[in-house]
C-alpha cells in the first residue's frame, strides 16, 4: 500500500524522480566504456574531478556557499587522491586490446557531469520530500530497470539466448550485486542527511580503504607518496568539516543609523535592564 502511494499516487514525484534515474543508467553504461578505453589508475584519476563538479553545481542549483577555506579543501583533496592514485603502475598493455583514449576521457568527462548533476538534483528531490529513502530508492530502481531491460535486448538478445540470462554469473558477481545494492542504499542516507560533496569525500576515502584491503589480503606495503596523499585526504575531509560558509552581515550600515538608539529607548522604557538590551 505505502508502495503505491509513493509511486502511483504521488506521480509528480515519481516523475521528478526519472531525471537522476535516466542519468544514473547512461552512467554505469559510460562506466564500462570508460574502463574499456582507460587503464584504471588513469580513470580513477579522472573520475575526482566530479568532486569540482558536484560543488559547482551545488552552489548554483542548490545555492550552497563553500567559505575560502573549502575551496582550499577541494584542492587539496584533488591533490592527494591523485598523489594516491600514481603510486600505482599501470599495467603493461595487451597488443590485442586496442583502447582508444579520446572515447575514454568523454565518457569520463560526461560521467563528472552526470554524477553531479543527477547526485546535486536527486539531493534536493530527497531532502524536500517525506517520501522515505526505501521508498525513493524503489522509484529509481523501477524507473531505471525498463531501460537496463531495453539495453539488455539490444546488445545481449543473441548471447542470452544462447547461453541463459544468468550467463557468468558465479559467487563472486553475486557478492558485487549485494556490495553495490548496499552501497547505492548507504548514499542515498548520505545524500538525505548530509550533503553531495560529502558523498563525494567518502567515495575517495574508499580509495584508501582498498589500499588497506590489499595489505591485509596481498601484502601491499604504502610508500611514502601514498602516506602523504592518503595524509592530504584526510587533512582535507577535517578542514572542510571545521570550516564551513558563514553568512557576513555589513554591521556598519545599521549602527550609523538611529536604530541603536530607538531600541535602546524602547527597552528603557519598557522596564527592561541593560544586560537585556544588548544586541
Amino acid at each position: 500500500m505505502e508502495l503505491k502511494v509513493a509511486i502511483y499516487d504521488n506521480r509528480l514525484e515519481s516523475a521528478k524522480v526519472c531525471v537522476p534515474a535516466l542519468i544514473y543508467t547512461l552512467q554505469n553504461n559510460l562506466y564500462y566504456m570508460a574502463l574499456t578505453h582507460l587503464e584504471a589508475t588513469t580513470f580513477c584519476i579522472a573520475y575526482q574531478m566530479k568532486i569540482f563538479t558536484t560543488a559547482i553545481l551545488m552552489y548554483f542549483l542548490l545555492g550552497k556557499r563553500l567559505s575560502k577555506k573549502q575551496w582550499l579543501a577541494l584542492v587539496i583533496l584533488v591533490i592527494g587522491v591523485a598523489d594516491v592514485q600514481l603510486v600505482y603502475a599501470p599495467p603493461q598493455g595487451n597488443p590485442n586490446i586496442y583502447q582508444k583514449p579520446l572515447i575514454g576521457f568523454l565518457a569520463v568527462i560526461t560521467m563528472c557531469f552526470t554524477s553531479a548533476f543527477a547526485g546535486v538534483y536527486l539531493e534536493k528531490v530527497l531532502k524536500g520530500s517525506n517520501v522515505s529513502i526505501w521508498m525513493q530508492n524503489i522509484r529509481l530502481s523501477l524507473i531505471g530497470l525498463p531501460i537496463s531491460m531495453l539495453s539488455m535486448w539490444f546488445y545481449e538478445w543473441d548471447e542470452i539466448q544462447r547461453d541463459g540470462f544468468f550467463r557468468g554469473w558465479d559467487f563472486l558477481v553475486v557478492c558485487l550485486t549485494v556490495t553495490n545494492s548496499i552501497g547505492g542504499l548507504l548514499i542515498s542516507v548520505v545524500i538525505k542527511y548530509a550533503d553531495n560533496i560529502l558523498k563525494a569525500y567518502a567515495q575517495s576515502m574508499a580509495i584508501i580503504g582498498a589500499a588497506l584491503g590489499s595489505w591485509l589480503l596481498f601484502d601491499f606495503v604504502p610508500g611514502f607518496f601514498f602516506t602523504l596523499g592518503s595524509s592530504l585526504v584526510i587533512s582535507s575531509i577535517i578542514l572542510y568539516t571545521l570550516y564551513p560558509y558563514q553568512q557576513r552581515y555589513d554591521l556598519s550600515q545599521f549602527l550609523n543609523t538611529k536604530t541603536p538608539l530607538l531600541m535602546i529607548k524602547a527597552t528603557k522604557g519598557a522596564g527592561l535592564t541593560s544586560n537585556s538590551a544588548t544586541f
